[in-house]
C-alpha cells in the first residue's frame, strides 16, 4: 500500500512538472521578463540597501539605481544597433572573402568539396541579420516591461521580510525565515558576482579586440558578457566564432587571428577559472551533465533567452536545495565533486 502511495505522489509530481512546463511554455511573454526581473532584483536590491542604511531616502535610491540602468541599457542599445547595422553593411563583403577563403582552402590542401558543398547557410546569415535588425523595436518594448516589473519588485524588496516574519509566525517560522534569507543573500551574491565578472569580461574583450583591430568589437564585447552566463559552453563559443570571423577578416595574416584567439583565452582563463571561483566559492559549482540538461531544458521553453539565463535559475535551485535539510542530497547531485569531498571519500 505505501509502494502504491509512493508512485501515485511520484507520477503526481511528474504531471505536475510538465504542467507547469506548459503554462510556463505558454505565458513566456509574461513570465520571462518578470523572471529577468527577479534576477536583477537581487543584484540592484542590496546596492538600494545599502544606499539606505548610507541615509539615502529608499525611494530615493530606487530612482537613482533606475536613471543609471536606464542610461546604460540606452547607452549599449545605440552601440548594439549602430554596430549591428555596419555589420548588416559590411557582410556581403565579409561573405565574398569567406568563400574565397573557403575555396583557396579546398584547393590547396585537395579538401573535399562536400564538406561545405551547400553554402546557402551563408546567405541565410544574411537574411536573418536584417530580420535581426527589424526586431529592435520589440526588444525595445521587452525592456521597457522587465524594467516595469524591476520597479515593482524594488519597491517591495524592503518590505519582504517583515511581510515573511508576519506570514510565519508560528511554528517553525523563524527556522524558515533564517533559511530563506540565507537563500536570499547567497543567491544575491552569486548573481551580483556573475553580472560584475561577465561584465569585465566583456570590457577587457571589447577593448583586447579593439587594439587588435577586429571588427565590431563591440558585438564581440557584448557577447562575451551574455555568453558568460553559460559556464565553459558560453565562452569556447564566443572564442570559436571570433577566431573565425579574425581568420575571414585578416587572411592571409595569421597573426592577428593568434592574437585575437590567445587574448580570449587568456581573459577567460583569469576570470572564469582564478578569479571568478575566488569570489562565488566552489560550493556553487554545477554538474557539466546538470549544466547541459539546463540548457536543454530552459532553452526548449524560453528560446534563447531561456538560455541565457537557465544556469542563474539553476544555481538557484541548486542553493534553494542546498539551505534545505530535506532537498541537500540533491544539491550535491547537481554538483561538481569538490577536493574536499574527493579527499573525504579517498579518506572513507
Amino acid at each position: 500500500m505505501e509502494r502504491l502511495v509512493r508512485l501515485q505522489v511520484i507520477f503526481l509530481a511528474l504531471l505536475s512538472l510538465v504542467a507547469i512546463g506548459g503554462v510556463l511554455h505558454i505565458t513566456q511573454q509574461v513570465v520571462l521578463p518578470l523572471v529577468i526581473a527577479a534576477l536583477l532584483s537581487f543584484i540592484l536590491a542590496p546596492l538600494v540597501v545599502r544606499m539606505h542604511r548610507a541615509r539615502i531616502p529608499y525611494f530615493l535610491g530606487i530612482t537613482v539605481v533606475m536613471l543609471l540602468l536606464v542610461l546604460i541599457i540606452a547607452g549599449l542599445g545605440t552601440l548594439l544597433s549602430s554596430s549591428l547595422y555596419s555589420l548588416i553593411r559590411e557582410y556581403p563583403r565579409y561573405q565574398t572573402r569567406f568563400i574565397g577563403l573557403y575555396n583557396t582552402l579546398v584547393d590547396r590542401f585537395h579538401l573535399r568539396e562536400w564538406l561545405f558543398n551547400d553554402l546557402s547557410w551563408v546567405r541565410t546569415i544574411g537574411s536573418y541579420l536584417v530580420g535581426l535588425s527589424g526586431r529592435l523595436v520589440e526588444l525595445v518594448t521587452y525592456t521597457v516591461l522587465v524594467l516595469l516589473f524591476l520597479l515593482f519588485l524594488l519597491l517591495e524588496w524592503r518590505h519582504l521580510p517583515r511581510k515573511m516574519l508576519r506570514a510565519l509566525r508560528r511554528g517553525l517560522t523563524a527556522r524558515i525565515a533564517r533559511i530563506l534569507e540565507h537563500i536570499s543573500e547567497q543567491i544575491s551574491r552569486y548573481l551580483a558576482v556573475k553580472f560584475l565578472i561577465s561584465l569585465a569580461t566583456g570590457l577587457l574583450v571589447w577593448a583586447a579586440y579593439s587594439l587588435i583591430g577586429l571588427d565590431f568589437a563591440f558585438i564581440w564585447g557584448l557577447l562575451a558578457f551574455l555568453f558568460n552566463f553559460i559556464p565553459n559552453i558560453g565562452s569556447a563559443v564566443v572564442w570559436g566564432l571570433s577566431s573565425l570571423f579574425a581568420v575571414i577578416q585578416f587572411y592571409p595574416d595569421w597573426q592577428h587571428p593568434l592574437l585575437v584567439s590567445g587574448s580570449m583565452m587568456f581573459i577567460q582563463m583569469v576570470m572564469g577559472n582564478l578569479l571568478e571561483p575566488k569570489l562565488a566559492g566552489e560550493q556553487l559549482n554545477l554538474s557539466p551533465v546538470v549544466v547541459l540538461f539546463s540548457l536543454l531544458f530552459w532553452g526548449w521553453l524560453w528560446g534563447v533567452a531561456g538560455m541565457f539565463i537557465a544556469v542563474p535559475l539553476t544555481v538557484i535551485v541548486k542553493i534553494v536545495c542546498e539551505n534545505i535539510p530535506q532537498l541537500k542530497a540533491v544539491s550535491i547531485l547537481m554538483g561538481t565533486a569538490s577536493r574536499r569531498d574527493r579527499s573525504r571519500d579517498g579518506r572513507a
